[in-house]
């Protein structure tokens, strides 16, 4: 027989709690950056879509898990694979990203200065 799990609401004053029982679980670490969860900056991180609780990540982690997801939904079709599947887009730009770690097409962009290893700041023509 299955066992079936069934999701509880859980109440605004039971956050911090969880904060801390998630925190302890993963022993105090973020999932994400494997930082230490520093007391009273751990974030108790949910599924927007769903509000199912995933756990416990550091403050900076959780901003910037919702930055990626808005970025990468930003003026994207709804037929784009970031809409569709989002964790296959991620491991898509990770391999990609992985792949061009080496400079495969052997080319600097023209905005990058070799000399300081800094990208070079410019004004976009309008």
């Amino acid at each position: 027989m299955t066992k079936v799990l069934v999701a509880r609401q859980v109440l605004t004053t039971g956050i911090s709690a969880l904060r801390k029982q998630f925190s302890a679980l993963q022993k105090y670490r973020c999932p994400i950056c494997k930082g230490a969860l520093a007391s009273g900056v751990v974030a108790l991180d949910h599924d927007h879509a769903n509000g199912m609780v995933r756990g416990a990540l550091c403050q900076s982690c959780n901003v910037g898990e919702g930055k990626v997801k808005a970025g990468m939904l930003f003026r994207t079709s709804k037929s784009n694979l970031a809409y569709k599947d989002s964790i296959s887009w991620l491991r898509n730009l990770a391999d990609y990203l992985e792949y061009h770690k080496k400079n495969p097409s052997g080319l600097i962009h023209p905005t990058f200065d070799a000399k300081t290893g800094k990208q070079k700041s410019t004004k976009r023509r309008k």
